[in-house]
């Protein structure tokens, strides 16, 4: 049965190009032609399949393997020579089987390179203590920036419940305007499950509602979502730190703000201001965003 990864990622793909047959479709995804066309024929996403049997001999090595194997490149016999010398008791069928299994997923989720306009959003959030009428506060701050353009929105909320997340990001997709192709997160809890390897069903409808494929960031390779750690630093140092705000009503209408000044700041890696590559090249390559927002209206 496809997955509702799969399901998304297909259908998005499709939506975004058009004349794209199921061969190629099936070709860059390396899928079969009857999963891509099973896709496409169902309106509904499918139910969330949890992830394959594990061998427990494996459990506690994936993380190693990931980045020996799927990050570092090495061979397979090599990868599996260490495993036997850390006392990895695995057979090398059982662990081929297992190279096999996630071979095409860690492909999708670890690839490293530079995105295209539209391609790729990313999306986190930090906690900060603020002075707000003369009291610390702790919130959440949250942001979405646009990797080609490096285009942002920063939200804040006093929680971060899964609704709080969901409602900063669909927050962040309604003022750029449009979606990009995936959104690339963190291993947050709220948003997918670290001991089962799958993403939080929930998020996958709020993704699917939106139009984007969901994307994470491999653990400890802060590489894979600098674009959004960098806005954090800066946030703390020029606007965070050593500042008091008279009310919420201040503390929200100075971070737009903030906001529009650092997308009219000349960006060091792309020597253009991110409102400038955002309006020329970005904006434009965008999905549209759908009738109705996700939370308290398609959920329901």
């Amino acid at each position: 049965m496809i997955s509702m990864e799969d399901w998304i990622t297909i259908r998005n793909l499709k939506n975004r190009n058009p004349k794209m047959g199921t061969r190629t479709i099936a070709k860059k995804l390396d899928l079969s032609r009857n999963t891509v066309r099973n896709a496409l024929r169902s309106e509904k996403p499918p139910a969330y399949q949890r992830k394959p049997y594990i061998n427990p001999e494996l459990e506690p090595f994936q993380e190693y393997i990931t980045e020996q194997y799927f990050i570092k490149k090495l061979k397979g016999s090599r990868v599996l020579n260490d495993l036997h010398s850390k006392g990895c008791k695995v057979s090398s069928s059982a662990y081929y089987r297992y190279i096999q299994q996630y071979k095409t997923e860690y492909t999708r989720a670890y690839m490293r390179y530079e995105t295209k306009p539209g391609e790729q959003g990313q999306f986190d959030w930090s906690p900060y203590t603020v002075m707000i009428e003369g009291k610390l506060i702790k919130i959440q701050v949250f942001c979405l920036i646009l990797g080609c353009s490096r285009y942002r929105t920063y939200m804040y909320s006093l929680s971060q419940t899964q609704s709080s997340v969901f409602e900063a990001l669909e927050e962040g997709l309604n003022r750029i305007g449009g979606v990009p192709e995936r959104i690339q997160t963190d291993n947050h809890a709220t948003l997918y499950d670290a001991k089962k390897r799958e993403w939080n069903p929930r998020y996958l409808r709020f993704a699917n509602h939106y139009g984007f494929q969901p994307s994470r960031s491999e653990i400890r390779h802060p590489w894979s979502k600098g674009k959004v750690e960098n806005p954090f630093s800066f946030l703390e140092n020029h606007f965070i730190a050593d500042n008091k705000f008279e009310s919420f009503e201040d503390f929200s209408l100075k971070l737009l703000d903030f906001e529009k000044q650092v997308n009219h700041r000349i960006h060091t890696t792309t020597k253009k201001t991110p409102i400038e590559l955002f309006n020329a090249e970005e904006i434009a390559v965008l999905s549209p965003l759908p009738n109705n927002r996700f939370i308290g209206v398609s959920e329901e």
